[in-house]
């Protein structure tokens, strides 16, 4: 049983749309990860587990039940559920009902009314909404595990993110089950467990490798270079980046420990560490919500170091250290290699509170790199015993980065990042690593100083109404550095303006992605270009992703009703205009547009 109260959940009736109260905190989800973890930690046999997993889903989502299905090759199998059903469940194929879905697409789901899409249950079935993810090994698809309620609207994104990550630590714990499964077999299978055990701890390292950024594309004028590996297939080191529109957020995390233990802990980090991120906290803020939500949940015994930097647009940056690896600035006007520290303790051992933390500053010129780094780089040893050290590091960044210069005139910072981990493995020889490592290298880049005068040129023509040496100078801005977040909002809005909505598109497309500014009026900006560009099931996608980011902005409201009717579905135009007007009831557009459209709907049902 969880030993930590939650509250119990209910769905009821708001303003005319449906909402759940209760059910878990951010604080709730964090220890609910971790108690996943140590949950897994003392299962050794399968069967085991598969009931520990489904028992899990009925005690944090309140499910009424729960369905594993393992694919076969033609079926997907339901092999442990809460409770029989009516009608019984039956083997799917790869096509059928939710759990096919998500099969196919390898992607989660939730299905908020069952009712409303009656092609994916059997007749008779009395679930009404479902969360479904794949458990992923890889690029293969083991199979599916669905939450199931017979209340339509009882579960929420939130649940979704917590059962994916339940889904992955499930992927990582069967790989450890069926280790321990194959060590008691008979000594004639020896070899087999030994390959077993090889082919499970690469599937742990596949599955803890999801959790490792995925983009890592430039970001207003940023670059970056990284490694990543494990000691042991799985790691408790991890790196991570979050964009938030005008900052970017920045982690080295370091696990005590190494293996699945530590593995499982690096994943309850990450996703604090987003939680926090995006919930607009500061730097010592994050430090004492990591420390405080994982100390008392953490196995015996364990703790963890972490480095946070965040830059802000204007390229001045804020950081803060946890027992970790101090920061390198390596200066491009100087040479100078800066080792950046802060106050602060590792965090898991004791009590901490932010002001137990120091937050200092810094700032980034043109061609300056920062260098977050794991202690198992300084304090691995070669085959004399000789432990490499900081200095030398520091020795290495800049001898390669000398090499770069000569040759190309400007370091690119993957090339560092590559030169960099092969002198370190020249070095060491053919002595094993000593420690994971993980390592984070972001340079500002010398393109700006290029870059950033034609923009200012090319706002100033365009107040002068200069539109074609606007577009000239913006476009060569671009052209010298594409991912200069002001630059890709100026040329979205002024091709917007003079109706080259096709260009508009890309350039919104890319300023979100690539600050990462999920807010509602960039997506009401990229929707309102697909709108004009008549390409409106994709319009209504960033409407609906504007709404959900703020459902009281009028004008996305207005705009997705447009699009409803331009399919001719007025119905769902009117429910949109009535949420509108719940949400901001002293909008007099909304009242108006609604009023019109309810008016006209009656005539033409007379």
């Amino acid at each position: 049983m969880i030993d930590f109260e939650i509250s119990k959940r209910k769905v009821v009736s708001f303003r005319g749309q449906n909402k759940v109260i209760g059910g878990l905190t951010d604080k709730d989800k964090i220890a609910v990860l971790l108690y996943i973890s140590k949950e897994f930690a003392n299962v050794d046999k399968e069967e085991d587990l598969f009931d520990k997993v489904v028992s899990l889903c009925r005690e944090i989502f309140e499910a009424d039940n729960s369905t594993l299905r393992l694919y076969d090759g033609e079926f997907l199998v339901p092999v442990k559920f809460i409770k029989d059903t009516k009608p019984p469940r039956r083997n799917l194929k790869s096509n059928e009902g939710y759990s096919g879905l998500t099969f196919n697409k390898k992607k989660p789901m939730i299905i908020h009314d069952l009712q409303a899409s009656p092609e994916y249950t059997d007749e008779g079935e009395l679930t009404r909404c479902v969360m479904c993810i794949p458990l992923i090994q890889k690029d293969e698809v083991l199979g599916t595990l669905a939450v199931e309620s017979d209340t339509e609207n009882f579960f929420i994104v939130d649940d979704l993110e917590i059962l994916e990550a339940l889904g992955a630590q499930l992927t990582l714990a069967l790989s450890g089950v069926r280790l321990i499964e194959g060590l008691m077999t008979a000594r004639a299978r020896e070899a087999a467990v030994l390959n077993q055990l090889e082919w499970d701890m690469r599937m742990g390292r596949n599955v803890q490798s999801q959790i490792l950024p995925q983009d890592l594309s430039p970001w207003n004028g940023l670059y970056f270079g990284s490694y990543y590996e494990p000691m042991v297939q799985v790691s408790g080191d991890l790196y991570d980046v979050v964009r938030q529109g005008n900052s970017l957020t920045a982690i080295n995390i370091d696990v005590s420990g190494h293996g699945i233990p530590a593995a499982l802990v690096t994943m309850a980090i990450h996703h604090h560490f987003r939680r926090c991120v995006q919930s607009g906290l500061g730097l010592s803020e994050i430090m004492e919500e990591l420390g405080e939500s994982l100390r008392d949940q953490l196995p015996e015994s364990t703790y963890f170091t972490a480095f946070i930097v965040r830059i802000y647009s204007d390229y001045t940056y804020a950081y803060i250290n946890a027992g970790h690896q101090k920061m390198l600035h390596i200066n491009e006007a100087t040479g100078i290699v800066d080792e950046l520290d802060t106050k602060g303790v590792p965090l898991g051992i004791l009590q901490v509170r932010k002001n137990d933390y120091e937050e200092k500053q810094g700032k980034l010129s043109p061609g300056d790199i920062l260098v977050l780094l794991t202690d198992g780089f300084a304090e691995q040893k070669n085959s004399a015993r000789e432990e490499i050290g900081t200095d030398q590091v520091i020795e290495w960044l800049k001898t390669e980065k000398s090499v770069l210069e000569k040759g190309d005139k400007k370091v690119f910072i993957k090339d560092l990042s590559e030169r960099f981990v092969q002198k370190f493995k020249d070095h060491k020889g053919e002595v094993p690593n000593g420690d994971d490592l993980s390592m984070l290298m972001i340079q500002c880049s010398k393109s700006i100083i290029d870059a950033l005068p034609y923009i200012k040129q090319a706002k100033l023509a365009n107040t002068q109404k200069k539109e074609e040496d606007a577009y000239a100078l913006a476009l060569k801005a671009y052209s010298i550095d594409p991912s200069l977040k002001d630059n890709l909002l100026f040329l979205g809005k002024i091709h917007y303006r003079d109706e080259k909505f096709d260009e508009s598109i890309k350039f919104f497309k890319e300023y979100i992605e690539t600050t990462g500014e999920n807010t509602a009026i960039a997506h009401f900006l990229l929707g309102r270009a697909y709108y004009m560009a008549n390409k409106i099931n994709e319009a209504k996608r960033s409407l609906k992703k504007s709404l959900s980011c703020d459902h009281s902005f009028a004008k996305a409201s207005l705009l997705l009703a447009r699009c409803y009717l331009k399919e001719n579905a007025k119905p769902k135009a009117i429910k949109i205009l009535q949420q509108g007007v719940k949400s901001t009831p002293n909008n007099e557009s909304l009242k108006i547009s609604l009023l019109k459209l309810e008016e006209n709907n009656k005539k033409a049902a007379v």
